[in-house]
């Protein structure tokens, strides 16, 4: 019996594993940008993203043959588009920070009246920002981006967790769910502190904002190539069969 619950829970924890090594490098990604001291980004949004986006997986899965009629598992492949856009969001703030950085020292060899005029502005900049960080629709927005990043890159969840599912038990569906869950809380807690090991943390703080932006655009592209929705969606082009996996 023991031997029996052993072997599950080793299932389970592999299974995890194998379907959830890619959110690694997006989980520390996210705990990088909430390590920035203006980022709206903060770490609880991270980890509760990531448990909705997760048990947006989970619950298709469940769902299992009656959602491969209505959402073909190739379809989530193209929201490699919106994490893209995301990536160019933050490239276009850099770049906007960058200027807006060269331009103050520019400012700096103007008139002492000109300069406060500048720092007004700046804090009244950061005074709006900080409200912003407070407001409920923020937090709502930052949890979402987190989780359709981690929906985006779990098409493969789906396609391995329907045939698990079909296959086991009553009792070992409801095990292998409530396992994941969590070893999603693990998985959080293993990115958040290695993020936070103090080296690690000073370096996010300084260049995260410089490197998160393009890791988003080549997990997008990463993920529109390793998901083929495209080759499907031609496929549903020639046949029109909606259901082609």
């Amino acid at each position: 019996m023991i031997v029996e619950i052993s072997k599950f829970i080793s299932k389970v924890i592999i299974t995890f594993i194998l379907t959830n090594i890619q959110d690694v490098v997006i989980l520390i990604n996210f705990f990088l940008e909430s390590a920035e001291t203006d980022s709206l980004l903060k770490n609880q949004h991270v980890v509760l993203g990531q448990y909705l986006g997760f048990s947006t997986l989970l619950t298709l899965s469940l769902i299992g043959y009656t959602i491969s009629y209505i959402l073909p598992v190739k379809l989530f492949g193209f929201l490699g588009f919106l994490i893209i856009f995301f990536g160019l969001n933050g490239l276009n703030k850099l770049i906007k920070d960058l200027l807006k950085k060269r331009k103050e020292k520019r400012n700096k060899v103007q008139q002492h009246s000109e300069n406060e005029q500048v720092m007004f502005i700046q804090f009244e900049s950061k005074s709006i920002k900080s409200n912003e960080k407070q407001t409920c629709t923020s937090n709502i927005k930052q949890i979402i981006k987190v989780s359709l990043v981690t929906i985006a890159n779990g098409n493969d969840n789906i396609a391995i967790y329907v045939p698990i599912f079909v296959q086991s038990k009553s009792w070992e569906i409801v095990a292998y769910a409530i396992g994941f869950l969590l070893m999603v809380g693990v998985l959080c807690l293993v990115c958040y502190c290695f993020i936070h090991f103090p080296p690690i943390f000073k370096f996010a703080q300084k260049y995260a904002h410089f490197i998160s932006p393009f890791i988003f655009i080549a997990l997008g592209i990463y993920i529109l190539i390793d998901s083929k929705c495209f080759p499907w969606l031609i496929k549903v082009i020639k046949t029109g069969q909606w259901t082609i996996s």
